[in-house]
């Protein structure tokens, strides 16, 4: 049983994985307040400009390899045209978006990119309508991951935290979708906002 500080041996890629890395997010994202510049769309999150852009870069915006995700964020929050980032850990990969970002995609169980799915897409001071975007995009994402796991994982969510059926990425996409769900009520002003789909 993987307690946190062991490794995984990821069977994609053959690299060692952390379940910290999927946590870390985790706990980042949660503990954000209304007035905190950055929200994270979680982990295995791509940024994307519109629902039908499928580009793996922004038009407006540049890439930058070899650096932290601390430093992809401080050049983001310094930057004022910047509308977020996409950062993916193993590369070192920083993407500064200088558009906005209208859309994100799920790429943990919908393997659409080559390698770990180690994407992390993070939105700068978003609007409530932005909000309201994203959030509605996590609901869709949810229901597709709980048909994925009823049809392609036999005994539900497990323990491998990288194989698509992982029970800590299952977690972290529920815990998340509260998070987005909290965010909309405060920036919107709105009475509710429920989801009703649960994966766990």
């Amino acid at each position: 049983m993987n307690t946190g500080s062991e490794p995984t041996i990821s069977p994609y890629t053959g690299q060692i994985w952390f379940r910290g890395v999927v946590l870390a997010i985790l706990l980042e994202t949660v503990s954000q307040t209304k007035s905190d510049e950055f929200v994270s769309l979680g982990f295995g999150t791509v940024c994307r400009s519109s629902v039908q852009d499928f580009r793996t870069v922004p038009v407006e915006g540049e890439v930058r390899g070899g650096i932290s995700k601390e430093k992809c964020q401080h050049l983001c929050s310094t930057d004022r045209t910047c509308a977020g980032f996409e950062f993916r850990r193993g590369e070192r990969r920083c993407e500064i978006w200088r558009q906005e970002i209208f859309a994100h995609r799920h790429v943990f169980h919908n393997r659409t990119v080559p390698g770990a799915p180690d994407f992390e897409c993070v939105l700068k001071l978003p609007s409530c309508q932005r909000l309201k975007a994203h959030k509605a995009l996590h609901d869709h994402a949810i229901m597709d991951l709980a048909f994925f796991v009823t049809d392609y994982c036999e005994y539900g969510p497990i323990n491998q935290d990288l194989d698509p059926c992982s029970r800590v990425y299952a977690e972290q996409m529920y815990d998340i979708n509260h998070h987005l769900c909290r965010l909309v009520t405060k920036e919107c002003k709105s009475a509710t906002c429920e989801s009703n789909s649960e994966i766990i």
